[in-house]
């Protein structure tokens, strides 16, 4: 039973949510120990926010040359890359993560997030800060 389900919290218990989860709990017998392993899925308009946050600091910059060249720097600058050395040893370089769905649950999407913002208010838009910018973004996704 390797099929991903869903399931929602309600009163300290995990209801199935949907007919793939129904089916896998139908195959499970009573007292059966199972291993389970707990994702939050991502968050489409978490998602979206995000995107409408880099465009709105992309369109308040003029260091960087296309949105997706920002957004590589911003994942190096919250930490959100490997690392490794350069050919000749001597530097380390920094290889942005994806964020794509399948490589980052909506927890870790919200640190990163958080993470972001911290950044933003910092080194990108010095002198905003992060309640502002969450608030220029609620009012654009609107």
């Amino acid at each position: 039973m390797t099929a991903p389900a869903f399931f929602r919290k309600e009163l300290g218990v995990l209801r199935p949510e949907g007919d793939t989860a129904t089916a896998i709990l139908g195959k499970i017998k009573l007292g059966d120990v199972v291993k389970v392993e707990i994702k939050r899925p991502r968050n489409l308009a978490h998602h979206r926010k995000f995107w409408a946050l880099m465009n709105l600091v992309f369109e308040n910059q003029e260091h960087y040359e296309s949105v997706e060249n920002m957004v590589a720097a911003m994942k190096t600058a919250v930490g959100h890359c490997d690392l490794m050395p350069s050919k000749d040893g001597n530097t380390m370089i920094a290889i942005p993560k994806s964020i794509a769905f399948h490589k980052m649950g909506q927890t870790a999407f919200e640190t990163f997030y958080e993470s972001c913002l911290n950044v933003i208010a910092k080194h990108f838009i010095p002198g905003v800060d992060k309640d502002s910018l969450r608030n220029e973004i609620e009012e654009f996704l609107r």
